[in-house]
């Protein structure tokens, strides 16, 4: 079983990060920020320095209380992910193992080219995009389609967070999941979108319904 404790901490340590980061852009100190937000002092620092995380609502109660919002938040995470600390398991890195494919050419989207071969094959190794943070769900339902099909499967990294017009897997408190186009927060809620049969946003999701919101990475059949 793959440790998480390590990559929970890190994620609460670079959360407390950026809201530290929009609290100082805002000109607040610590006291002020929190006594807007309705919560202690003490709260306020232990979220900041990564002792205590935040679900989505108090993260959209914090942030509203310092100017920003939780897709500003998330944005400045993102930008610090490559620096991260990723947890590890035993024995992880030697039980994975590489999963190449040679690239065939390039498709492109206007009018056909020749193809160029410099002799050397291009390869990727798709075990690159699994880590003990991925996550696959498999799609029930035609509300994606033709971008994901019914049946088919979609990856996604509990690090990663969408970007807007993306598809995005919305964790729900109740333990059930959606798979949509991430649009904005607005307020304390979530404005997704799906696409068929035709593209139109959703009734906003309370933020407080909201265990999750990540990127989706690699879809199939």
């Amino acid at each position: 079983m793959v440790d998480t404790s390590g990559y929970e901490a890190a994620e609460r340590a670079r959360a407390g990060a950026a809201l530290k980061i929009l609290r100082k852009r805002a000109g607040l100190s610590q006291e002020k920020a929190a006594s807007i937000a309705g919560i202690g002092t003490q709260t306020w620092q232990n979220y900041e320095v990564g002792r205590r995380g935040m679900d989505l609502g108090m993260l959209g109660r914090v942030t509203s209380a310092i100017g920003a919002t939780v897709e500003e938040h998330a944005l400045i995470m993102a930008r610090t992910a490559s620096t991260d600390i990723r947890p590890t398991a035993a024995g992880f890195a030697e039980r994975q193992r590489s999963f190449e494919i040679p690239v065939g050419g390039i498709a492109y989207g206007g009018a056909p080219r020749q193809q160029f071969n410099d002799g050397e094959a291009d390869i990727i190794d798709f075990s690159a995009f699994f880590k003990p943070t991925s996550r696959v769900l498999r799609n029930d339902g035609m509300s994606m389609w033709p971008y994901a099909k019914p049946g088919g499967l979609v990856t996604y990294d509990l690090r990663v967070p969408p970007k807007r017009g993306e598809g995005c897997v919305v964790e729900l408190n109740d333990g059930s999941y959606l798979l949509k186009l991430f649009q904005r927060y607005e307020g304390d809620t979530l404005i997704v979108s799906e696409i068929y049969p035709e593209e139109r946003e959703l009734d906003p999701i309370p933020l407080q319904d909201v265990r999750g919101i990540y990127a989706i990475g690699l879809r199939g059949d």
